[in-house]
């Protein structure tokens, strides 16, 4: 759900692939294969498990996160550590707070965490570096990053990036778009917001109508695109930034009859909007690879406390992988979709 101030970037270790969409990019125009290997320290596990990792997501309940966390899980019995997992079950500063300051009361060995947001997080983050705990952030992260040991984020600029591409290729290159954003100040979505904006503004027919935030109401959502399809009668396209905002937007213009006339590009493969996709209600989806985010994370932990500090990016990028109504029942695309459950 990251931006990044001028650390060096890298592709995640693990090895990960970007699909194009079939029959709408041209080879290499949007997506890029991007391969990349290991090179953690070997796995140690009678040695490790004395080591505690504790990961904070954003919300324990959001598919996305509960992906992560499954991910990590399985990441940490590969190299025998322990995860805590721990975290409130609705995205709020005013809740991680405590959580995080309870997480720092059991000290553990080092700290994944996904701030709720970019300044008020790093207080409490600060608390863990002065007891000598590394923290490495994963999906969001702060503005000041040079606390941090490392953070990992999927690129998200680049995923806005490829929703405006592949809408303005459905579009024919001209009309008008618009954005429905969650709230201002989640890094995230914020980059996707960015990214988005700046594809659009390279195609000199088109232009954005009008950028929103539902604050993560998918019923704001929806009233907000019911208001700008009547509005700007160009619209051809809209984006949303969050799982919220590709309900609000893909129920609101198939309600309006617009299906196939005003395309959605949505981020993530959560089941709700899965369902959407596959109905055609939404066009496109972005989808993020979690479980890498979090296999990544531990990883990145556990060279830390094993003395292999060097093999650790001060930033990482995960690629995105794109799903169109077309392929979503491919098993290529399908094993990206999240999921529900976490691990035991």
């Amino acid at each position: 759900m990251n931006k990044r101030n001028g650390a060096a970037k890298n592709i995640s270790r693990r090895t990960v692939s970007l699909l194009s969409v079939a029959g709408l990019m041209a080879a290499g125009s949007l997506a890029s294969v991007v391969a990349a290997s290991p090179s953690g320290a070997s796995a140690t596990p009678h040695a490790a498990s004395k080591f505690t990792i504790a990961l904070i997501p954003g919300l324990t309940t959001d598919p996305f996160y509960i992906t992560m966390g499954n991910g990590a899980s399985a990441e940490a019995k590969k190299l025998g550590v322990k995860l805590i997992w721990q975290g409130a079950s609705t995205w709020s500063t005013t809740l991680q707070i405590p959580v995080v300051k309870t997480v720092l009361a059991e000290h553990p060995n080092a700290l994944l965490i996904a701030p709720t947001d970019v300044v008020a997080l790093k207080a409490p983050i600060e608390q863990f570096i002065k007891a000598g705990i590394p923290v490495i952030t994963v999906d969001t992260t702060l503005t000041d990053t040079s606390i941090l040991a490392g953070r990992i984020t999927s690129n998200n600029f680049q995923g806005g990036q490829l929703a405006a591409e592949t809408i303005a290729k459905l579009a024919g290159y001209k009309g008008q778009v618009a954005v429905d954003n969650t709230v201002a100040g989640v890094s995230t979505t914020d980059a996707r917001q960015a990214g988005f904006l700046a594809q659009i503004k390279t195609y000199k027919n088109m232009s954005v109508a009008t950028v929103q935030y539902n604050n993560d109401s998918p019923t704001l959502a929806e009233t907000q695109t019911k208001n700008i399809v009547l509005k700007y009668p160009k619209l051809v396209g809209i984006f949303g930034t969050n799982l919220y905002g590709a309900q609000g937007a893909g129920t609101a213009i198939k309600n309006a009859g617009k299906a196939g006339k005003i395309f959605v590009a949505a981020y993530d493969p959560e089941p709700a909007t899965v369902k959407l996709l596959q109905q055609g209600v939404i066009n496109v989806l972005v989808m993020q690879q979690p479980a890498v985010e979090g296999a990544d994370a531990v990883q990145y932990a556990y060279d830390i406390l094993t003395g292999h500090k060097s093999l650790v990016p001060k930033s990482t990028l995960v690629p995105n992988v794109i799903a169109t109504t077309a392929n979503s029942h491919s098993p290529g695309i399908t094993k990206y979709f999240y999921q529900s459950t976490l691990s035991k």
